[in-house]
């Protein structure tokens, strides 16, 4: 099948301001600078109930945090917009250090933990502090000075809108859960939550199989379409995508976070692309789509794996190129 070519991001310079779509309204991310493998966004403070008409203000304030973006792409899938330009503070003429929470463990919550500061200029990183296995002290290893540094690791647009939502900042990422952690309690208060609200039973159960076979509508048809659209856009220019080995990591991802919906699952970070860039770009596309998937199937009952796996496996579903699941994920 011929793949369409990415999408192109509209015109996008230092300074930029995008709008980002949060709960409550929108929030503003500022375009803050570019290396040749990275670019860096400023989180600017606030949440509003419609767009502003000058930005000047804003982002002249202080920013709720600093962190990586993959904000080109992320505007080129559409699920930001270019709304303005501001200029940069004077105090952030000089892009700041970063400190990154580092170890062996680190995915599986294991240890052994330790700090690094990173030069994004010249790419040189260096050990600060001491070691811990427990990562709820991994605050206690990092020297009180160097708290209130930016990190760069959050990547996806998801990500960055979790740490919105939470009034996340730069000295709360010291102490606090990481990002798989908030992922697992969301889903976590998500389930509670519908469970709560669920009738106490039903006068006639419906069996799996009827459910199965009945013509009804499929709940995740616009996020899946939408995760297919975001693969056909990274495949364009990451061909590995479509190797053995990733649609079985892919597959893997799907099984244990979505149908089966494990809620202790570890969303991994790499998927065996080839570059960080195109791990980032999976990593936030199926951040987006289990987030609103798994929001849509706790409300429309499909209350079993096999129902879960048979939405997920909808071949009427296609991306906008008529991609189906199975390109991508396998047929396992």
């Amino acid at each position: 099948m011929q793949q369409r070519p990415p999408p192109r991001a509209k015109r996008i310079k230092i300074g930029t301001i995008v709008e980002i779509p949060v709960k409550g309204g929108v929030a503003y991310l500022q375009y803050y600078y570019k290396t040749a493998h990275h670019s860096f966004v400023r989180v600017l403070k606030g949440i509003f109930q419609r767009r502003l008409k000058d930005f000047t203000v804003l982002a002249n304030q202080q920013e709720q945090f600093i962190t990586s973006s993959l904000i080109e792409y992320d505007i080129g899938d559409g699920l930001c917009e270019i709304v303005g330009w501001a200029p940069i503070p004077e105090r952030l003429s000089e892009l700041p250090l970063f400190k990154v929470l580092s170890g062996p463990g680190l995915d599986t919550f294991s240890g052994p933990y330790y700090w690094k500061l990173w030069n994004v200029k010249n790419g040189k990183s260096w050990k600060v502090g001491g070691e811990t296995y427990e990562r709820k002290k991994a605050g206690e290893i990092l020297p009180v000075e160097y708290h209130s540094l930016p990190s760069p690791d959050f990547g996806s647009l998801e990500c960055i809108v979790d740490r919105i939502e939470l009034g996340w900042t730069h000295e709360s990422d010291v102490f606090g859960p990481s990002y798989s952690e908030i992922y697992r309690q969301r889903i976590q208060e998500r389930i509670a939550a519908e469970k709560a609200s669920a009738p106490p039973s039903s006068p006639e159960p419906i069996s799996t199989i009827e459910r199965l076979d009945s013509p009804r509508p499929n709940p995740i048809e616009k996020p899946l379409k939408t995760l297919l659209t975001r693969l056909d856009n990274i495949m364009a220019k990451h061909k590995e995508l479509g190797d053995t080995d990733v649609r079985e990591q892919l597959h893997e991802v799907i099984q244990n976070a979505f149908v089966q919906l494990q809620t202790d699952y570890v969303l991994p970070k790499g998927f065996g692309m080839f570059t960080k860039t195109g791990n980032k770009r999976v990593h936030s596309a199926l951040v987006a789509f289990l987030r609103k998937a798994t929001e849509l199937i706790l409300k429309s009952g499909l209350d079993s794996n096999q129902l879960r796996l048979a939405a997920f496996q909808d071949a009427e579903v296609t991306s906008e190129n008529g991609s189906t699941y199975d390109e991508y994920f396998g047929d396992g």
